[in-house]
């Protein structure tokens, strides 16, 4: 029987509390002993964005090296393993130089054949490709607060509609509060909420 480590990891505490890493190291243990594994150990980082340094991971990078003892090393997916495609590339390719295996739970490929390599550079694009998206989207939030009068980002909610009140005026002579906001485009209570702040109901 084979020895291995496992090795998981959170980016948020929100995550510690909730179920994140419960559910990675289940993973692993229960892909262990379907494949007659046996799981030595499992190192954590936890609430470490992969960004960060991280300490556990470099003791489990260093005792799948050097412990003659461990056979390999197991994670529920190869984006919780590493900061970076290069980054995962990297240790990757050291653990492979020491004759150890890697085994990657979520993605189920194997890396040490081409036609997983080249799934694993198509996995990084796409991971790499939605990370650029969140930050970016995030960026814009902060900006656009920014110029709205608050710093932290937050979400400020959806901007008020704009109601032409004279066509308001004219529509409520003859309709009811109902038909005039769906003429108007607005629910009737947004409607009837924004005349009384403007003066007109």
């Amino acid at each position: 029987m084979e020895n291995y480590i496992g090795y998981v990891r959170v980016s948020t505490l929100k995550q510690v509390k909730g179920h994140s890493l419960d559910y990675q190291r289940d993973a692993i243990q229960k892909t262990c002993e379907m494949n007659k594994l046996n799981l030595v150990k499992i190192y954590a980082d936890e609430g470490l964005s992969g960004a960060k340094f991280r300490p556990e991971f470099q003791k489990a990078i260093k005792r799948v090296i050097e412990d003659k003892k461990i056979d390999g090393i197991i994670f529920y997916s190869v984006f919780r393993f590493g900061r970076s495609t290069e980054d995962i590339k990297l240790h990757l390719n050291q653990i492979h130089d020491a004759g150890k295996k890697h085994l990657s739970i979520k993605e189920n490929i194997d890396l040490d054949s081409a036609q997983g390599r080249f799934m694993f550079e198509i996995l990084s694009a796409v991971a790499e490709f939605e990370r650029e998206l969140i930050i970016e989207r995030m960026q814009t939030g902060k900006e656009w607060a920014k110029i709205h009068g608050t710093k932290s980002g937050k979400p400020m909610g959806r901007p008020k509609a704009e109601i032409d009140w004279e066509q308001v005026t004219e529509l409520r002579k003859h309709l009811s509060w109902r038909k005039t906001a769906s003429i108007i485009g607005v629910s009737t209570p947004t409607l009837i909420k924004r005349a009384q702040e403007e003066g007109y109901y």
